[in-house]
């Protein structure tokens, strides 16, 4: 009876037993070709992200070398407007500029006393004497010209007040200093020997007016300090 019943008790573990062990999934483990499969899949998405890195780089480099070369002409023509812009600053007097010309100096008469019969006046320096002075250096080729410190500019103005002379609303006295820059000689030459200057010269001899012209390697002409405002004067 006990080796029926353990014959009985075995068989029916056995027969529970199979379905399970039928039913179960093993693991498959990971082989040397699966593993080469990974590799090849996760190089060929890296290659294509560095593809596209390479891409945005290169778009990166073309924007920046659009941006540099629009950077450089604005540089540039930046640098061209200032230039003419220093350049009309200087032709306009608004700058301090330098070099070769003449300085000459004129005063009134040294005479001690005015002869009976003889006008005053011509023993004085005026102002249309020194409009013909400045004029005639123009002439001759001057670039920058000062008046005893005041810069001669397009719209300077000279005129007699009493015995001075009013110029840049400023008020000048004897003796007057001339400082034009331009090629010497030929500005002393004009000065000493120019039809305009002839009759101021003949009664500079005559009145013993001193006159004193010097040529000068390096002249220094101030910048024009007066006002710049225009009443009547429009751009067309």
């Amino acid at each position: 009876m006990l080796l029926l019943g353990g014959i009985s008790v075995g068989l029916l573990l056995s027969t529970q037993w199979q379905p399970q062990a039928a039913g179960a999934t093993p693991s498959s483990p990971v082989t040397r070709q699966s593993g080469r499969e990974i590799v090849v899949s996760t190089i060929g998405r890296l290659e294509d992200e560095q593809a596209d890195l390479k891409k945005q780089i290169a778009d990166l480099r073309s924007r920046l070398n659009e941006v540099q070369a629009t950077e450089a002409k604005q540089k540039t023509s930046l640098s061209d407007i200032n230039q003419q812009i220093e350049q009309q600053r200087m032709v306009s007097g608004m700058i301090p500029v330098h070099g070769p010309g003449i300085t000459a100096t004129f005063d009134d008469s040294a005479a001690r006393s005015v002869p009976e019969n003889e006008d005053p006046a011509n023993y004085i320096l005026h102002d249309y004497d020194l409009r013909d002075i400045l004029n005639t250096l123009w002439a001759a080729g001057a670039e920058a010209i000062a008046l005893n410190g005041e810069r001669i500019v397009s719209n300077t103005s000279l005129y007699c007040v009493g015995t001075t002379v009013i110029c840049n609303a400023t008020r000048l006295s004897p003796p007057y200093e001339v400082r034009a820059i331009g090629e010497p000689e030929a500005l002393g030459a004009a000065l000493t020997g120019s039809p305009q200057m002839a009759k101021f010269n003949q009664r500079a001899q005559i009145y013993d007016l001193p006159v004193n012209v010097e040529l000068n390697r390096d002249v220094q002409v101030p910048a024009y300090n007066g006002s710049l405002v225009f009443k009547y004067a429009t751009t067309p």
